[in-house]
This record gives structure tokens, C-alpha cells and sequence, in this order.
């Protein structure tokens, strides 16, 4: 076994030797979450001299985290690792033992899953991470979004779901917390990021690197409880009490009791203060002006109501208003593109333009009931649009709701 709770006098040389190994890698892996950027010219040189990487590559992977630069950076470790793991054994090969730094190594663990448990557990129950369904997400056609969008739209549809999964990852993490419970908050850690690394793995989601490490860092205290596990699970036998190391005395679990509340505290009061600015904006604030899905009834340009072949592509279709100052638009060729749109209620003015354009156009705006009005002049063409608004129930996925009682399926 590599790990145990128990003391042991003495460690064998498999022990010692994957120990040392496991305890450089992961403390690289872990320092590098928040340190990625300072490796960048080692990485740069790797790349490019190594591997011979001719495409640019950095460590800002606006959102990705399984870029090249990611992966050089995990041969780094790696060899690393291996290195440091030669040089610590022919220098500690007096060494019998590492309970005390083996303890120390799960702790930090712990911490870490704990603090990404708790993490990505709450932002699910808050349902900030795949958030609800947009108007945007209503328009758009199956076939146009991308593998990961699709598990996006299918995480956001349902807020109970989302909450129940972050509640299972809450719990994990809460489980980990104590020592007396940290092998069932291991399983439970286990089976949670088992099941996103999967999600990732089949839905092109760009974290699959980072899910995994999580998956092995869970994987790593729980093979600390391997015996036990092994004897209840597998042969059904009694292997008999083992005193876990280190033993504390009143004081210590007192000290460490005002520890954990400390850093639940801070973990917590993070959370909020990073997230209650999302939440705010998605399900508190007002919404914005003409919000909803608007649909084109008429669509003149230049006085025409005929277009080309090319420009009859470009027509409206729809207009989704989720945000203040944002839309999307899906044109006939079922497109679905995002353009800056931002309403001036009191002039009853919309500032229009893509995100690229650095001269916007100002159109003029009149609603009548459920009717929308707009011209103007975009890119020397006078557009004159009327379109009315549709309502969100009137698409199925927001229509069907919950029913106990079924006699059929309805598989659309």
C-alpha cells in the first residue's frame, strides 16, 4: 500500500519511492492552479525547443484548462517528479519512514477537494454555473450548438437537478472535513468528479485535466482506508481496529475544530462576495428593456421587400433580449450571432452594432402592445423591422413542465 492511517516503523522501498514521487507531483500540480502563468517562458522553451510546437500557445486559456500549455506543463511535472524522486531517494535512503509528512500531504488534500467541492458545489445549487435557459438558448437550433453547449443548456434547464448535484458535491466536501468521516467523503468525491470527468471527456468540456486530478486526489485518501475498504467490501472479513495516526489530544482537536470553522468561514464569505455579483444580475436585478424573444413579421431594406440570394441570408429572423445592452440575433441562414444593443428608453433609441465595429449605429424604436417597431440605418442601409413578441411557452421545452402521470411519452 502507499498510504495508511495507521504509523508504520518502517515503510518499504515501493513505499517510500512512490511516496516521494506522489507528493512532488501533486504539490507541483496544486501550486500550479494558482501559479500558471509564472511557469510560462520554462513552458515556452519546452514547446517550442522540446516538441517543436510552430503554433502560439500561453498559459491564458480564456476559460480552458486543457490547452498545450496545460499539458507541457504536466510533462514538466512529470519529469520533474521523476527527477526529484531519484535525487530525494539516494539522499533519503536512510529514511525509514514519512508518517508525519504522509499526514500532512492528506491534509492538504482534503483541503483542496474540500475547497473545490464546496466551490463548484454551491455555484450548482445557486444554479450560477450552468445557469437557466436564456431567450438566446430558446432560438437556436439543436444541431448549431456545440457539444459542451448542449450539456450547458441540459444542466441549465433544470434548476433542481443543478441543485441536487451541487448538494452531492457539497456533501462531499463536507464529509472530508472530519477525519472520522473523510473515507466516505473520499468515495463520495470519487463517484462526483468520476462522473464529471466523464461529462468532460464526452461533451469536449476543456477541464478534463483538472477534474481528473481531483478524481485522483480523492482516489489518494481513500487509499489510505484500503485495507479496511478491502476487508468490509470485498472478502467480507474482520481486519480488526488500527489506531490512526496522529493521535490528538483534547486540545489539539479543540485547535483544530476552530481551524476548520475558520476556514469554512473564509471559504464561505469568498463565495459570496465572488458570486453574489452573478447571482444579482441573472435572477435579481430588473430585467432589461424589450426583454423576451421577438419575432420578424417584416423585414424592409432600402424600401425592398425582395432580396438577393446573398442578402436574403442576412434577414432577421428573430431578436432574443436577455441583458441590458446585449442581443442576439438569428438570421435566415440560422445563424445566431450576439451584436451589442443597447436601449435608450427615454429617447426610445437603440445603440446597435457588432462587438468588432468601432463606429455603432443609432436606431429609433416604437412598441404598440405586443408589437415592436425599428428603423434606421445600419451600415448605409435604411431598415425598416416590425416584429412582435413571442412568448417564452410557447417552445415546448418551457411549455411541458413536470407531470407524475404519464400514459405516453412525449420524446420530441
Amino acid at each position: 500500500m502507499i498510504f495508511t492511517r495507521e504509523f508504520k516503523d518502517i515503510w518499504n522501498n515501493y513505499e517510500k519511492i512512490t511516496f516521494r514521487f506522489l507528493f512532488v507531483y501533486f504539490i507541483c500540480y496544486v501550486l500550479s492552479i494558482f501559479t500558471g502563468g509564472l511557469w510560462e517562458p520554462i513552458i515556452n522553451w519546452l514547446g517550442t525547443t522540446i516538441f517543436n510546437i510552430e503554433y502560439e500557445f500561453s498559459s491564458n486559456g480564456r476559460g480552458s484548462g486543457d490547452t498545450t500549455y496545460a499539458y507541457l506543463m504536466l510533462f514538466l511535472f512529470f519529469c520533474f517528479s521523476l527527477l526529484s524522486c531519484l535525487v530525494w531517494s539516494l539522499l533519503g535512503r536512510k529514511r525509514k519512514s514519512y508518517n508525519q509528512l504522509q499526514y500532512g500531504f492528506l491534509v492538504g488534500l482534503r483541503f483542496i477537494l474540500i475547497f473545490f467541492m464546496f466551490t463548484y458545489g454551491l455555484v450548482k445549487i445557486f444554479h450560477l454555473q450552468m445557469p437557466a435557459l436564456s431567450n438566446s438558448d430558446l432560438i437556436q437550433t439543436l444541431g448549431n450548438k456545440s457539444p459542451m453547449g448542449l450539456a450547458w443548456t441540459f444542466m441549465g434547464f433544470s434548476k433542481t437537478y443543478s441543485a441536487f448535484v451541487g448538494l452531492a458535491e457539497v456533501t462531499a466536501g463536507v464529509l472530508l472535513i472530519s477525519r472520522r468521516t473523510q473515507t466516505f467523503g473520499a468515495i463520495a468525491t470519487v463517484v462526483m468528479m468520476l462522473n464529471v470527468f466523464m461529462m468532460n471527456l464526452c461533451f469536449d468540456i476543456p477541464v478534463k485535466i483538472f477534474s481528473f486530478h481531483l478524481m485522483l486526489m480523492g482516489v489518494l485518501i481513500l487509499m489510505a482506508d484500503f485495507k479496511r475498504l478491502f476487508g468490509v467490501l470485498i472478502v467480507n472479513k474482520n481486519i480488526g481496529s488500527y489506531t490512526i495516526y496522529p493521535q490528538q489530544s483534547k486540545e489539539d482537536r479543540k485547535i483544530i475544530l476552530i481551524a476548520k470553522c475558520v476556514l469554512f468561514v473564509i471559504i464561505t464569505t469568498l463565495f459570496i462576495l465572488t458570486s453574489y455579483p452573478r447571482y444579482k444580475i441573472r435572477y435579481v436585478n430588473p430585467k432589461a428593456p424589450l426583454y423576451g424573444i421577438w419575432k420578424v413579421t417584416k423585414f424592409q431594406k432600402n424600401n425592398l421587400n425582395h432580396f438577393s440570394k446573398l442578402s436574403l441570408n442576412k434577414k432577421w429572423v428573430y431578436v432574443a433580449i436577455d441583458q441590458k445592452k446585449y442581443a442576439s440575433i438569428k438570421t435566415f441562414d440560422d445563424k445566431l450571432i450576439p451584436y451589442k444593443f443597447e436601449i435608450d428608453t427615454i429617447n426610445h433609441s437603440i445603440i446597435f452594432g457588432t462587438f468588432k465595429a468601432k463606429k455603432l449605429d443609432t436606431l429609433t424604436y416604437k412598441k404598440v402592445d405586443s408589437l415592436l417597431l425599428i428603423s434606421g440605418i445600419i451600415q448605409k442601409d435604411t431598415l425598416k423591422i416590425e416584429l412582435k413578441q413571442k412568448s417564452s411557452e410557447d417552445f415546448l421545452l418551457r411549455s411541458r413542465g413536470f407531470h407524475w402521470l404519464n400514459e405516453y411519452p412525449l420524446n420530441r
